[in-house]
């Protein structure tokens, strides 16, 4: 039976450990690029993108962490699902989506069981705990390096060879993540920006536009979190 009609982004959030599936009628995006990698999967016919500039058609989309793309809006709802690369493989998650059964929790079993230990070096993974502890606040990355006895180049190549990203995109990385959660949950970007550490709500919602497309007052008008 045919998905039916939705109006832009109007859907579900469902968080993971490690990975986020949403279940909407994507709006149109601007071009962006994102840490995490993305798999958009069409229900009934084809999911359409624009990556690194080629527009795709297909009933199943990956895309690489930091790879620009853009969505084009589509009445029809469709799966996205975002997942750490520290934590997944692109291609054996799009395998396995791409032969799971169209549902939500089907999707999400098939992403769970392609999640693999992560091999963080020691030091790096004592950073994201302190990162995430301190989100509200304001974080130094000369202080994470000096709690893990490096000096902050040190931390930054650390960073740079086991995340591909800097440490500021880091914690930049880790703020959206709490704030998309907590803008969902609490219906407002305001309370989302402080919990998250952002200046406030205008600094969240350019932040989203950059790393999403949208702005994140779109996705907290049509979006809902679900347990």
């Amino acid at each position: 039976m045919p998905a039916l009609p939705m109006p832009p982004w109007t859907g579900t959030l469902r968080i993971h450990e490690e990975f986020a599936l949403a279940w909407a009628a994507p709006g149109d995006t601007a071009p962006h690029r994102h840490y995490c990698h993305q798999i958009v999967r069409a229900a009934h016919g084809v999911a359409t993108a624009t990556i690194d500039g080629e527009l795709l058609r297909e009933p199943v989309l990956a895309i690489a962490s930091q790879r620009e793309h853009r969505l084009q809006a589509d009445e029809r709802p469709c799966f996205l699902l975002f997942a750490e690369p520290s934590s997944f493989q692109l291609q054996a998650l799009a395998e396995a989506i791409t032969a799971a059964p169209a549902q939500a929790d089907a999707i999400a079993l098939a992403a769970a069981r392609c999640r693999r230990p992560q091999t963080l070096d020691p030091r790096v993974a004592h950073c994201l705990q302190r990162i995430d502890g301190l989100l509200a606040e304001k974080i130094h990355a000369a202080s994470l390096a000096a709690g893990v006895r490096l000096s902050l180049s040190q931390l930054e190549r650390l960073c740079g060879a086991q995340l591909n990203l800097s440490v500021r995109r880091l914690v930049l990385w880790r703020r959206l993540r709490l704030a998309a959660t907590e803008a969902l949950r609490e219906r407002s970007l305001t309370v989302a920006a402080h919990a998250a550490g952002f200046a406030d709500s205008a600094h969240l919602s350019r932040a989203f536009r950059r790393f999403f497309g949208v702005r994140g007052s779109d996705l907290v008008r049509a979006m809902r979190l679900q347990s």
